[in-house]
């Protein structure tokens, strides 16, 4: 594989993050678990490649750390976007997500209806947004893209300075937990994650294609679906 043009040869350099997310990523007493790792850990060893983690925890650091050469491939909840593909290519999709709107548990908020007059908050940069703006009479409150947004975003569901939220579906179940907050409702936007790789990488991400395509071919990618989200169907 020594054609791929990695950063280190022989060495697939994958950016992540260390802020725990799951099921999708998180880091447990030093080892990453979760959706994402497996499938990085996976993609590796079919092209016979060692594997490394570069962390980042600001949004806005994604996409730095791959053009300025500091990984080979981002693999960390970046949804297939027109707005993304201008800056980065990406690879066939790994997986489909939907995303949530998240209330505080006392909330009367069931359905978008409930939404008009009231202050939704998502990550600025994501495709949160673009779901929060589409519902009719919300005020559309962003949070920036530093490390803590989604916790900023989770306290001020809680003390009431927005009275909902916008995340992936899949990072929301933590937060139920809590008891304070809960989802008021999934919006099915079925979108699109992929590999981000930087635009003179066409031979990696050829390569990068292949791997995820044998995995959906052998049912190794279902397999890692079905133990990370045994409630949700496979969607490839």
């Amino acid at each position: 594989m020594s054609d791929l043009e990695l950063i280190q040869s022989g060495t697939l350099v994958l950016c992540s993050t260390d802020i725990a997310a799951p099921p999708m990523t998180s880091v447990v007493d030093g080892v990453r678990v979760g959706y994402e790792p497996a499938l990085g850990r996976a993609l590796a060893d079919y092209l016979g490649l060692e594997l490394q983690w570069v962390d980042v925890r600001r949004w806005s650091d994604f996409v730095p750390t791959l053009t300025e050469r500091r990984c080979d491939a981002i693999l960390c909840n970046q949804a297939i976007t027109a707005d993304r593909e201008k800056i980065v290519d990406f690879t066939v999709p790994y997986g489909r997500f939907d995303e949530g709107v998240v209330v505080r548990s006392d909330s009367p908020v069931r359905s978008a209806a409930d939404l008009v007059g009231r202050k939704v908050g998502a990550i600025t940069g994501t495709t949160n947004i673009a779901l929060a703006a589409s519902f009719a009479g919300a005020e559309v409150v962003q949070f920036g893209s530093g490390d803590d947004a989604f916790h900023e975003m989770a306290d001020a569901a809680i003390d009431g300075t927005i009275d909902a939220f916008v995340d992936d579906e899949i990072v929301l179940p933590a937060l139920e937990a809590t008891g304070k907050l809960r989802v008021a409702f999934i919006a099915p936007t079925g979108n699109p994650y992929g590999i981000a790789v930087r635009k003179d990488s066409d031979t990696l991400r050829t390569s990068l294609n292949g791997a995820i395509q044998h995995l959906i071919a052998n049912g190794m990618l279902a397999e890692i679906w079905n133990n990370t989200f045994p409630d949700k169907a496979f969607p490839l």
